[in-house]
């Protein structure tokens, strides 16, 4: 263990030294942050692009904003079901947009369960995105939605 500390205090010298940030007052906390804050003062956020979700629900020009809670669940092999709750962001009167975590594929078939239980049909994956820590899911309903609040 202790060559693995030594290793790890070696290299991490060498990056410092190579990146020119070397500064021994900051690693023994003699100079004081204030300072390094205001070299970060001018530090500026590269905006942020549409969203995955965002993108893909734009190639359907019916589908509307929503805000919809859900658990979706998919079987896997040996009977396994997966799920996770997430939330409907946009939809139309025959399918649904939402981010997921989980291992969809294209013609994956689903079960859309919101928390009330006024909505409880299957749909299937008909188009995936992927985005940066999620991947944007199109699932179309199996059977037309009685109660379901998009009119196409």
């Amino acid at each position: 263990m202790p060559l693995v500390v030594l290793l790890h205090y070696l290299l991490w010298t060498l990056v410092l030294r190579r990146s020119r940030k070397w500064n021994l007052d900051f690693l023994t906390g003699i100079e004081p942050l204030v300072g390094i804050m205001r070299q970060t003062t001018n530090l500026t956020i590269p905006s942020q692009g549409p969203s995955a979700l965002r993108s893909l629900a734009e190639l359907f020009p019916s589908a509307t904003p929503l805000r919809i809670s859900i658990l979706v669940g998919v079987a896997r092999g040996k009977g396994h079901l997966l799920e996770e709750s997430t939330v409907i962001e946009f939809g139309t009167s025959t399918m649904v947009f939402f981010e997921s975590r989980l291992p969809l594929e294209l013609t994956d078939k689903l079960h859309l369960e919101n928390f009330d239980q006024s909505l409880e049909t299957d749909a299937v994956v008909v188009a995936i995105r992927d985005g940066v820590s999620h991947r944007a899911i199109a699932a179309r309903f199996v059977a037309e939605v009685r109660n379901w609040i998009v009119q196409g």
